[in-house]
């Protein structure tokens, strides 16, 4: 399969797609982080970014959630890649929320009050 062409799909700015412009730089990536309340700075190193998001959130899930966004952007822009689908950061965001439900069922009974009540201050 050939691709036409390397640039983002997600923003306007038609930037190469890398690995961290589409998960951290891209303005749809910062646009769905920030609509579950993350907002970084995104001019740091990696490591640097994920420090900053598990600082942010201050949850013992914070993992979780960071794989989560990073697969709901993913699937994202694969939808429109691929299936011609729209995307939207509050079609992101409602696939996160549908997924991190679906986590919650596999969690830790203990673990569960404070994932729930993380969700639901969303």
């Amino acid at each position: 399969m050939a691709l036409d062409s390397c640039a983002c799909e997600l923003c306007i700015l038609q930037r190469l797609e890398t690995v961290t412009h589409l998960f951290l730089r891209c303005n749809f990536a910062k646009a769905c982080w920030a609509s579950i309340g993350v907002s970084v700075i995104t001019s740091r190193p990696l490591v640097h970014i994920i420090n900053l998001i598990r600082s942010k959130l201050a949850v013992p899930f914070f993992m979780e959630i960071t794989i989560l966004m990073s697969w709901c952007i993913w699937t994202t822009r694969n939808d429109r890649l691929f299936n011609n689908e729209d995307s939207s950061v509050d079609s992101c965001r409602r696939k996160f929320i549908y997924e991190f439900s679906l986590v919650m069922l596999r969690a830790k009974p203990s673990s569960v009050p404070a994932m729930s009540a993380w969700i639901d201050s969303l």
